[in-house]
């Protein structure tokens, strides 16, 4: 036993003398400095939200997906659509958008900014630290597309003004403007 203890005792003073020696090989490590809470990239100022306005008003029938559906159970509908459309796509699935919703919210948070104060401590409480995974509402955003396009179709534009005006190809256009009874019965 005394032969053993002998030789941990040498082997920490080696240990010792080891990190001496290399301490003195190189600069003193540098103190880092105090970081502050991790903080979320800022996105760019929306300015307008077409489908949350959409979604509240003529699209209010139009189903949302689950986990927005839960959100919007919390902060209404118009809010939840909002946070999708002032959210940022990540990783390889450009359908999905992910929100990070901080346990605090203050007045200068991008959630607080998008939704308002009000709704944005409601969702904290029922959401706190917690990442959400939001779907890009590809219901709406046809039924938004194809309201658009018949608004415009009704006005007298044609197919080309229609595809230009929107951004989009003809066929797709022409797509739109062909489920235009399916739509006009749910948007009402």
């Amino acid at each position: 036993m005394g032969k053993h203890h002998d030789l941990e005792a040498e082997n920490r003073q080696l240990r010792k003398l080891l990190a001496e020696a290399q301490r003195a090989r190189r600069p003193a490590p540098r103190q880092s400095p105090v970081r502050p809470a991790a903080l979320q990239l800022e996105l760019p100022e929306v300015v307008r939200y077409p489908l949350a306005e959409f979604a509240s008003t003529r699209g209010r029938n139009v189903p949302l997906p689950d986990t927005v559906a839960e959100i919007a159970e919390v902060i209404g509908r118009g809010n939840a659509v909002r946070l999708v459309e002032g959210t940022r796509a990540t990783g390889s699935r450009k359908w999905r958008r992910q929100l990070y919703v901080p346990g605090e919210m203050h007045d200068d948070h991008r959630i607080a900014r998008m939704i308002g104060r009000e709704a944005a401590d409601l969702l904290s409480h029922s959401h706190a630290s917690c990442i959400i995974e939001l779907s890009s509402c590809h219901a709406l955003r046809k039924a938004y597309m194809a309201d658009h396009a018949l608004g415009l179709w009704d006005a007298g534009a044609s197919l080309t003004e229609i595809s230009r005006e929107m951004g989009i190809e003809q066929k797709t256009a022409k797509g739109l403007l062909a489920d235009a009874d399916y739509w006009r019965v749910r948007l009402g």
